[in-house]
């Protein structure tokens, strides 16, 4: 026989219970997002030992006299031995790229698929490996070489590189080193232009990254329009000349800006006669829009 007081008391035991449930819940949750942290966090420090290994495997050029060539035979031209270690480990290997202290990365080629998800080894990895756009098979003189990377947090990859929102930063590491399995040097960048833009053709802050055929067709129009494109977009008025003559270089990332958005890094190659410390003189007098 159930009394009043017994009554009285079910419904707080299913309260109860329902709130054992999604307590449960969410601590089922907390467990799960703990352990993808976690895993993320592994990956980083993973990525980053493993960054700094090839890092080790990677030797800065010194003067074409002072090198040693080994001539390589899956290849049909020479591989540095600066590159050699790094060749044997991943032939899709193309170069180094230095980008002031915001990034030291080896660069790969294949195409725009793999390297999003697999390290520079070929193994599974969200961080992936920066790698040229499949478009730039001439990557060797490319007159507009784009570089993708992840926007990594802790810095890895091209992490690092929306410090470029940053005037002060922008001066301290304005000049890029591209250096590659052909050149007999590192070449050097100056950049000229820094912003956000999304990827969607129909977006009003839409920018056309990928115009290799139209400039192909267009010629040094086309060219010099992508070059002021860029510059009236950039945050900064970089004093810095460019014309359809130089080489450009664009490093890519992604960006929170807006949807599906990107940071571009445009820079031209130093043309001769040009040195790093007199283009970094140039880049110390701009100032942000």
């Amino acid at each position: 026989m159930q009394t009043k007081e017994t009554e009285k008391r079910r419904p707080g035991k299913r309260r109860g219970g329902r709130y054992k449930v999604l307590l449960i819940a969410s601590l089922c949750t907390f467990a799960v997002l703990s352990s993808s942290l976690t895993g993320t966090v592994l990956m980083r420090r993973h990525e980053a030992a493993n960054a700094a290994e090839l890092a080790e495997l990677y030797h800065a050029p010194q003067s074409p006299s002072a090198q040693e060539i080994n001539v390589s035979v899956d290849t049909a031209f020479e591989i540095p031995e600066r590159f050699r270690e790094l060749y044997e480990i991943n032939p899709d290997i193309i170069g180094w790229l230095r980008a002031g202290e915001l990034a030291d990365e080896p660069v790969v080629f294949r195409d725009n698929e793999f390297y999003l998800d697999h390290d520079f080894r070929g193994e599974y990895s969200g961080i992936g490996t920066v790698f040229a756009d499949e478009k730039n098979t001439d990557w060797v003189d490319a007159p507009y070489l784009i570089l993708y990377g992840h926007n990594i947090d802790g810095g890895i990859k091209f992490g690092k590189l929306s410090q470029y929102r940053n005037l002060e930063q922008l001066k301290e590491n304005a000049v890029i080193e591209w250096d590659t399995v052909r050149f007999e040097e590192a070449k050097e960048y100056a950049v000229f232009a820094v912003f956000d833009a999304s990827m969607l053709p129909d977006d009003e802050d839409s920018f056309y990254l990928r115009r290799f055929d139209e400039l192909k067709s267009s010629g040094d129009m086309g060219m010099q329009a992508l070059i002021d494109e860029a510059k009236t977009r950039s945050i900064f008025s970089i004093p810095l000349t460019v014309d359809a003559q130089d080489q450009i270089l664009v490093l890519v990332t992604c960006s929170r800006a807006g949807i599906d958005g990107r940071l571009l890094i445009f820079a031209r190659g130093l043309r001769e006669g040009e040195t790093g410390e007199g283009i970094r003189a140039v880049i110390e007098q701009s100032r942000s829009r």
